[in-house]
């Protein structure tokens, strides 16, 4: 990303809104939730630590359908956020999976614009551990976003034109360095792999793994609902799908044609965008047509000459009750849409010349004898008259464009394969996440809990007062803080407040700067908490976390985590006893897999270890922690560890206690560490 580029954006913005106030005239969704533009909207906090899957309108949508319906259910404890950029695709998505068994994990918003306020809101509230880009939708602030925060970017079913690439060529001055910003590439075909590479993505980061429209199948339930609605209606259809303006005025003059031969015929009509529905409508209309919108549900009758097919994600159904189907966009310059829905429905296809966007699967349908092309409504018209008047001929050709593609499927699993391997370092499925956590908000608090743990949320179990009242305050340890034990019955806890540290504690004892809650001390620390438990890491469950907003300024925050059974920390064990050589090697062991997750501890002391019964090593207090890239922050946590081991030695000298921790076993610890 350029300084151009971050410059010009935000002054973008007011052409932008009035853009979306000037279609909302056809199409009011487009002057609707604008505080998702620039990311402002709330955000649950189970839409967290996912999946962020960008769609940009209805034909990703529909061709990632497979793969977001395999991650999913490959992935049941996390949510996938699907984004795109406008209403028509906002609809399908929110009712493609609505009875899906995961609807609940399914969630959508659009993507903000690509300014840098706007992608750092959206990063900062969802976190995700993964972004998917469907094709070629790449904003440079995004990508940007991810690579600070080390998420990684996937960009799949990859398409790139010639006619694209050269515009990306041209504007590279602008965009920056945003194709070496991908952490891999899942092309189309060939082609797109070479002239993304010219463009900068290292060949060792791109594949061609096929295209997902290829693994496009028609589900049982939607093909017996085509088969019912093709035996009540008993007559010939011809659909015309995804046209444009200057389009539908040359199909309804064909299909008027067709009426002078086959007056039992119908023609449902799809435009491409909904703003012009009601300007179709007039046409059909003006052409004399019997006419019925299937949004209205009106009864189709034998005087009904055209459906207006004006509802959202009912194309492939169209398709699939279709004797003959034009594929849009192709009459005029738009470059065509893709036809494999029509031949995955069956569909025998016709189209204008204009197919540039697709270019490549036209040009195989081409060669394999099975498609029919038409440059005027005359041509058109002859295509769908002869057709119908020839079944055989239609079946030849359906055979035809089934046969086209049947060494092509399988980029679905392919695409699958990659996105897994991003995972795999940082997904464990027995895991819990937050998607699987509740939030409750109460006056001006707000907490998030497990409610394996935690049956109803309140602000009492944040309260020492409460848990003593109860008698089920077990202990207390004291630092700089107390942080109190609790016997909940079945399960020991640990409650702990956060106070303001050093001189500012001094006037100001807990209170905190605002921020978003995500961020907040004990909301980080309770997600931080739930990643690492997922990585099988040594360290506690986090039960619950609060935030409370202060009067006037600031937070307060409290989080509950899981007592360690059977634990003592270092610090307690060698004022004791000495441990052994094996147990140091131990707990360098323990803190080389910290690091080797990225893990950074702000704190790492020898109060912050711990050793159960069975010598086995934890890790405590996860405040102001993170992931961080490798670098000397490992080092710089070892040595942490070390002062603090010696500082608890003098201490000891001083006070004529004992402490049993000797040099020596500092190399032990460093032997573990080194594996």
């Amino acid at each position: 990303m350029t300084f151009s580029y971050r410059l010009v954006m935000p002054l973008l913005l007011p052409l932008i809104f009035a853009y979306l106030w000037w279609r909302g005239r056809r199409a009011p969704e487009y002057r609707l939730r604008w505080r998702e533009r620039l990311a402002r909207q709330n955000i649950p906090a189970q839409w967290r630590d996912g999946i962020v899957i960008h769609c940009v309108s209805v034909g990703e949508t529909v061709a990632a359908r497979n793969l977001i319906t395999k991650l999913a259910e490959s992935y049941p404890q996390l949510p996938l956020v699907i984004t795109s950029m406008t209403p028509t695709g906002s609809d399908i998505l929110q009712n493609m999976f609505a009875k899906s068994d995961f609807a609940n994990r399914i969630h959508h918003c659009y993507l903000p614009f690509d300014t840098t306020a706007a992608m750092r809101r959206f990063f900062t509230k969802l976190a995700p551990r993964l972004v998917v880009i469907l094709e070629t939708e790449l904003w440079p602030t995004m990508l940007a976003q991810s690579e600070q925060r080390n998420i990684p970017v996937l960009l799949m079913n990859a398409r790139l034109s010639e006619r694209s690439a050269r515009s990306y060529q041209r504007f590279a001055w602008l965009l920056g360095s945003v194709w070496q910003q991908l952490t891999y590439v899942c092309a189309q075909t060939p082609e797109t792999a070479s002239r993304m590479q010219q463009l900068g993505v290292p060949a060792d980061r791109i594949e061609v793994s096929g295209n997902l429209k290829f693994d496009l199948a028609l589900s049982a339930a939607l093909k017996q609902s085509a088969a019912d609605w093709r035996e009540q209606q008993q007559r010939p259809v011809l659909v015309a799908g995804s046209t444009h303006a200057g389009e539908d005025e040359i199909v309804l003059a064909a299909f008027a044609q067709v009426l002078t031969q086959n007056p039992t015929a119908l023609l449902i009509l799809v435009p491409r965008h909904p703003e012009r529905f009601d300007k179709v409508q007039s046409l059909i209309d003006s052409g004399g047509f019997n006419s019925v919108r299937r949004s209205q549900c009106t009864a189709v009758t034998a005087d009904t000459q055209v459906i207006l097919g004006d509802t959202m994600g009912e194309l492939l159904f169209w398709y699939a009750v279709a004797d003959v189907a034009f594929v849009g966009g192709s009459l005029i310059e738009r470059g065509g849409h893709n036809p494999l829905e029509a031949v995955a429905a069956d569909a025998v296809v016709c189209s204008g010349p204009h197919v540039f966007n697709f270019e490549a699967i036209y040009e195989r349908l081409n060669q394999c004898n099975a498609l029919l092309w038409a440059n005027d409504q005359h041509e058109l018209a002859q295509h769908w008259q002869s057709l119908l008047q020839q079944p055989d001929r239609c079946q030849v050709l359906q055979t035809a464009a089934r046969n086209a593609f049947t060494n092509d499927t399988g980029a679905t699993q392919r695409m699958f394969a990659v996105a897994q391997q991003q995972l795999a370092t940082q997904t464990q499925t027995s895991g819990r996440t937050l998607a699987m956590m509740k939030t409750e908000k109460i006056g001006t608090s707000e907490i998030w809990y497990d409610p394996e743990l935690v049956a109803e949320a309140s602000e009492a179990i944040f309260s020492a007062d409460y848990w003593q009242q109860q008698q089920q305050v077990s202990g207390k340890a004291s630092g700089r803080s107390t942080a109190w034990f609790i016997d909940s019955g079945e399960n020991k806890w640990l409650l702990r407040h956060y106070y303001r540290g050093g001189l500012v504690g001094k006037f100001n004892r807990d209170r905190f700067a605002r921020e978003p809650v995500a961020k907040t001390r004990a909301m980080a620390e309770f997600s931080l908490l739930l990643k690492l438990r997922e990585l099988e890491l040594p360290v506690p469950k986090p039960v619950a976390a609060r935030y409370e907003r202060a009067p006037v300024w600031g937070y307060r925050a409290d989080i509950l985590v899981e007592v360690i059974p059977n634990a003592q920390d270092l610090f307690h064990i060698l004022s004791e006893r000495a441990i052994l050589t094996e147990t140091w090697a131990e707990v360098g062991a323990a803190i080389k897999r910290l690091h080797n997750a990225g893990v950074y501890h702000s704190d790492l002391n020898c109060h912050n270890l711990m050793l159960d019964a069975d010598n086995k090593v934890w890790i405590v207090d996860f405040d102001k922690c993170g992931f961080k890239e490798a670098a000397d922050w490992q080092q710089a946590n070892l040595d942490r560890l070390r002062r603090s081991l010696r500082k608890e030695r003098e201490k000891a000298r001083e006070h004529g206690t004992s402490f049993h921790w000797h040099e020596s076993a500092w190399q032990a610890l460093l032997d573990g560490y080194a594996g």
